[in-house]
């Protein structure tokens, strides 16, 4: 394990380029049950000791809201994992870490054991659990001191939504139902969408259908592709991507559509929770249009009626 914070912070300023090498930098850690999961780094903004922080219970705490803690004067929830995922701790004393994390602009703590390393993967050696699992983004194998283990990345958008943290103000894609109407999409065009967490994918459905619009959602990026040699340019009016995915990341979506000379064309936006400057300029370079946080829908409407509609 790490054995402060400083070592801990040196390695997240290493790892936030990870952008530039098309990998996925994932700090692998242990649960209250030794359980091994991992996230992604470009959504850690720190790692604390928790011996060094004093988390606050509230009113409204349970066993998955822990408490908050107050970092640099901003009130952050701390949450169990462990009591998210239905599994019980004898004691609060086997956290030793709490992971800062932001997910569309809303910062979560997350208790967790130890910090064990941190890996790279890429997008093949992620695979997608049976199951269906909405708690679980994919799945993947760790060395662990010779042996291989199995190692889960949980879905973020999914905790976020199960703590309501994401409804504290603004309309986000988990609030969709308590927005405004919006005017419906005037288009026979299609909206393709490349995304990967079940609990996102419910809320697009859901907003999709509410603005009238064309649309297919597929579940990794490698699905749009073999989709999209199906259908003529000019029927597509917008491909939304989210940037992790399993077999093939949205950097690759993106890449791949605009060095195809039929496809090349087609407006591109990237719906990401990921706020990294780096992941922003980087899939602007590959010919994206935006990126836009999961937390700004009425941006991603405004794109899709633009291009939707566009002559």
């Amino acid at each position: 394990m790490f054995s402060s914070e400083n070592v801990i912070q040196k390695s997240v300023d290493y790892i936030t380029k990870s952008y530039l090498r098309n990998v996925m930098q994932l700090a692998i850690f242990r649960t209250g049950n030794d359980e091994i999961y991992a996230i992604n780094i470009s959504k850690i903004l720190t790692f604390l000791i928790k011996d060094n922080v004093e988390i606050t219970r509230t009113p409204s705490a349970d066993d998955i809201v822990h408490g908050v803690i107050n970092l640099r004067g901003e009130f952050i929830t701390v949450v169990n994992l462990d009591s998210w995922i239905g599994k019980i701790v004898a004691s609060d004393d086997v956290y030793k870490i709490i992971i800062v994390c932001n997910y569309n602009e809303k910062k979560v703590g997350i208790l967790v054991k130890d910090i064990i390393k941190i890996e790279e993967k890429n997008s093949d050696e992620l695979k997608l659990p049976s199951g269906n699992d909405p708690k679980i983004s994919y799945v993947t194998e760790i060395d662990i001191n010779g042996e291989n283990e199995t190692c889960i990345i949980f879905d973020a958008e999914k905790l976020l939504s199960d703590i309501n943290i994401s409804k504290e103000g603004g309309t986000t894609i988990y609030d969709i139902g308590n927005m405004e109407d919006l005017p419906p999409i005037n288009s026979n065009k299609y909206l393709f969408v490349a995304e990967d967490s079940t609990t996102v994918i419910s809320r697009l459905h859901e907003f999709f259908k509410s603005i009238n619009v064309n649309y297919e959602i597929f579940e990794n990026g490698q699905l749009l592709i073999d989709k999209l040699q199906t259908f003529s340019p000019e029927q597509i009016g917008l491909i939304v991507t989210d940037i992790e995915m399993p077999i093939k990341n949205g950097y690759q979506v993106i890449k791949y559509i605009k060095e195809d000379p039929l496809f090349k064309n087609i407006p591109i936006v990237a719906l990401t929770s990921m706020t990294n400057i780096g992941v922003n300029d980087k899939i602007l370079r590959l010919g994206a249009l935006a990126l836009i946080n999961k937390a700004d829908i009425k941006t991603l409407y405004s794109y899709i009626k633009k291009y939707l509609e566009m002559e």
